[in-house]
């Protein structure tokens, strides 16, 4: 049997990238399975139909949050020959134009579809005609970290990412604290800018705080600032950055705080307490789905990080129980429900 799996795989980002390990691996232990080739969906599906891929016997669209791209993508779904299935996706823009189109044609074509969250489910359902769609869970817990035990620790993870076309790192604060004023009351006209430089120092005073990078792509010296990757960005803020994703520095740490989907579900997986801000949909549709919706940061509410954080650590017993409780049912869901698909 060859499988090919189609994803945002290549760019130095760990969450696809562990999301291609664990499917690999999964599929390897099923046995009967003789190639497993992964492919950047983007790359193959600008050039519309296509009879390249029709010698596989399956064809895996997943995971991330594939629906997202205004590209022409259903054209190359349509052009498929041979099984699909879509598995641990999730809806990351509104379903106007291509993404809406994208997503019929993933409905139409694939005999199963796993999504990771309930709200991608709903956005899905107006499109849902068959009623194919799962709330499955992320494929990354297929393969899930080793929890760590939980320590007395004042370190936290954290991961930031630019919100703002500038680096508002050096910005004047009385400058800052006019734009979060103008953000908080609403006022037209005022783009919402957030720096996290005023929260980072508070949180720099009371705990060791350990930055770690998600996405780590080689960039040019002259890349904008808010295109910046993950290295680059927070290393505006501290001295000391890996230049690539390691697992293990989250495992003296109790706690962390990630603008990135998978460092919350990374934090879940190791037994960490994950927390974030009010951005991407996506993350705050794991942490509904994990219950830990006190967790979520009101982004215009920036300044109070550091009570969210104390209030976190001071419920580190209760949320921990979900959060062990969510990896495990996390771990059963998508081994099955994708074991069922391919079969």
């Amino acid at each position: 049997m060859k499988v090919a799996v189609f994803g945002w795989y290549g760019h130095d980002n760990a969450g696809d990238e562990r999301i291609k390990y664990s499917l690999d691996y999964f599929l390897k232990t099923l046995g009967g399975i003789d190639v497993i080739n992964f492919y950047d969906l983007h790359n193959h599906a600008i050039q519309g139909k296509t009879r390249k891929f029709d010698h596989y016997d399956l064809v895996i669209i997943g995971g991330g949050g594939l629906i997202l791209s205004q590209h022409n993508y259903h054209d190359f779904i349509m052009g498929i020959k041979t099984k699909i299935i879509t598995a641990g996706v999730s809806v990351e823009t509104a379903l106007i134009g291509n993404p809406k189109k994208f997503a019929e044609a993933l409905l139409e074509k694939s005999s199963a579809f796993l999504v990771r969250d309930q709200a991608s489910k709903e956005k899905l359902a107006p499109l849902d005609k068959r009623n194919k769609v799962i709330v499955s869970s992320d494929l990354t817990f297929l393969t899930p970290f080793e929890t760590v035990p939980y320590k007395l620790s004042n370190k936290i993870a954290v991961n930031f990412l630019a919100k703002s076309k500038l680096n508002l790192a050096n910005f004047p604060s009385f400058i800052l604290r006019s734009i979060e004023v103008a953000n908080h009351l609403g006022i037209k006209n005022i783009p919402p800018i957030y720096s996290f430089k005023p929260i980072i120092n508070v949180l720099k005073n009371k705990y060791s705080l350990v930055p770690i990078p998600l996405y780590c792509a080689k960039q040019s010296a002259d890349i904008p600032y808010y295109q910046m990757n993950d290295v680059a960005i927070l290393k505006t803020h501290f001295n000391q950055v890996a230049s690539m994703f390691d697992d293990s520095l989250m495992d003296t740490c109790n706690l962390f705080l990630s603008m990135r989907l998978h460092g919350l579900i990374f934090a879940i997986q190791k037994g960490l307490l994950p927390l974030t801000f009010s951005i991407y949909p996506k993350q705050i549709n794991i942490m509904k789905e994990v219950g830990l919706d006190s967790s979520i940061i009101n982004i215009r509410d920036i300044n109070e990080t550091p009570q969210f954080v104390e209030n976190s650590l001071n419920n580190s017993e209760i949320n921990r129980q979900k959060i062990i409780s969510y990896r495990e049912k996390a771990i059963t869901k998508i081994k099955n429900d994708l074991l069922q698909a391919i079969n």
